[in-house]
């Protein structure tokens, strides 16, 4: 079989990733690791991604002679929270690891679920997770093509070459021998970044690779941070349908009627990059971190006769955090998810707000909405009236997830009161929403969640009491 293999690999300029794995006698889990790293050259392939073979002997004969190749020399850091001194790092894309800590400084400030400050040891798998969800993924339309055209071997690279800045968080890398390096003049919440304004961008790439934070943004969606007045603000796209920017202003108009400034983002719409985009106001200043709720369960454990949603309220509590104020913020998500059919709060896109200098906790605002409203769900179903979804992240669905929202003095019912009229207002701006007869099947299934929803809060407050 192995014969059969090589005489395949002989005749090709690429080989899968199952038969680079076999050649070089590894996992194909470190195979993903070595292409991500630029290690091993790497292509999409008749919709597959394929190793390039000679790159594949490349890094064989490499190995034989027991060393490294000369390009991925490590390299060392002070990981920083803004001014604090974190902890020493060292650097190598060829590691299965790429981060390894050398000497934790200050284990109450390392990023949250990756090192316990009563046994300050580092879980280096947790480590490397959080780094990589600061590279912009893969999947991002056109990003491959961007990387070439500034002659970047890989992601994983840029947001190391830029020392990590983000506006996400206040963690950066400040390299050894540059102590004179400070938070205060290059951090992205006070200073300019490259091709900040709007007016001097023409597509969705132009910042990644330049010192600019859309190196550290995630997701699928295309997304860009500008400056706009002073102000920082996130630009987010679509994919092959328009309305999820809309259905972020429909989000945003169902918040303003039902919670207090502060508990949400507020989103608009506009023209931009040649289609709708939604842009929101950066929720941190230059002292606090957001800390996405993954990090948070993956801390809580599994300690039984409790559910999660309980047990993430209280571990927060327990940290400092005020947890009747978490239990609201919940609530509110939970609910406001049910009446729009959000079918897409995962565990990323909430969580919690931590002050880097104090470290005290509160509820991030509600933010990120834009997978609802059926956005994906074929036209020909929602007139057939099937209005279903999957309930995230505590569901398995909508009823039993509603079930678990336990503040509700702030529901008014009344509020809701022509928010259905206001959401198609917003939506017939959409093509996607407005082909057809969806528009008007999308009317019906928000009316249907918001009496269901509405009947099933006056359920749960008399249950409660």
């Amino acid at each position: 079989m192995l014969n059969e293999v090589m005489q395949q690999m002989n005749t090709s300029n690429y080989i899968t990733m199952g038969d680079a794995a076999r050649l070089l006698g590894v996992t194909k889990a470190r195979i993903s690791q070595l292409a991500a790293s630029g290690t091993l050259a790497c292509d999409i392939v008749g919709g597959r991604k394929m190793v390039q073979y000679d790159s594949a002997i490349g890094y064989q004969k490499v190995r034989k002679r027991g060393r490294r190749p000369a390009a991925d020399v490590g390299r060392k850091f002070t990981l920083m929270s803004a001014d604090h001194e974190v902890a020493h790092v060292s650097f190598d894309p060829t590691r299965e690891f790429s981060f390894e800590i050398a000497d934790i400084l200050d284990a109450r400030r390392m990023p949250f679920g990756t090192c316990s400050s009563s046994s300050p040891t580092v879980n280096k798998r947790a480590l490397n997770t959080w780094w990589s969800h600061r590279s912009v993924p893969d999947v991002r339309p056109g990003l491959i093509s961007r990387y070439r055209e500034l002659g970047i071997d890989s992601g994983i690279e840029v947001p190391v070459r830029c020392l990590g800045f983000s506006l996400s968080d206040c963690y950066w890398l400040r390299p050894v021998n540059c102590d004179e390096l400070n938070w205060q003049h290059l951090n992205y919440f006070e200073n300019n970044f490259e091709r900040s304004a709007p007016e001097h961008r023409s597509g969705w790439l132009e910042g990644i690779g330049l010192k600019n934070p859309d190196n550290t943004s995630e997701g699928e969606l295309p997304k860009s941070w500008m400056i706009r007045n002073g102000v920082r603000i996130l630009v987010k796209g679509c994919g092959m349908d328009d309305q999820r920017p809309f259905n972020e202003a429909v989000a945003t108009a169902l918040h303003r009627r039902l919670l207090s400034k502060g508990e949400f983002v507020p989103y608009t719409v506009e023209r931009m990059f040649d289609g709708p985009v939604c842009l929101c106001d950066d929720f941190l200043n230059g002292r606090e971190e957001y800390v996405p709720a993954a990090y948070i369960r993956d801390a809580l454990g599994g300690q039984r006769g409790n559910s999660t949603y309980d047990r993430y309220c209280r571990f927060l509590g327990r940290h400092g955090a005020d947890e009747a104020t978490v239990r609201k913020s919940m609530s509110q998500m939970i609910v406001c998810d049910a009446l729009l059919a959000n079918s897409d709060r995962h565990w990323r896109n909430f969580g919690i707000i931590r002050n880097v200098d104090t470290l005290e906790m509160r509820p991030a605002p509600l933010f990120d909405s834009g997978n609802c409203l059926w956005y994906n769900v074929p036209t020909a179903v929602l007139i057939a009236g099937e209005f279903g979804f999957a309930a995230k992240p505590f569901g398995p669905d909508p009823s039993t997830q509603l079930a678990f929202a336990d503040s509700l003095d702030w529901f008014d019912a009344s509020h809701l009161d022509g928010f259905v009229d206001e959401a198609v207002e917003i939506l017939s701006q959409s093509a996607w929403a407005t082909a057809g007869n969806r528009l008007k099947a999308i009317r019906r299934g928000l009316e249907r969640r918001t009496i269901e929803v509405s009947a099933a809060v006056e359920v749960l407050r008399h249950v409660q009491r």
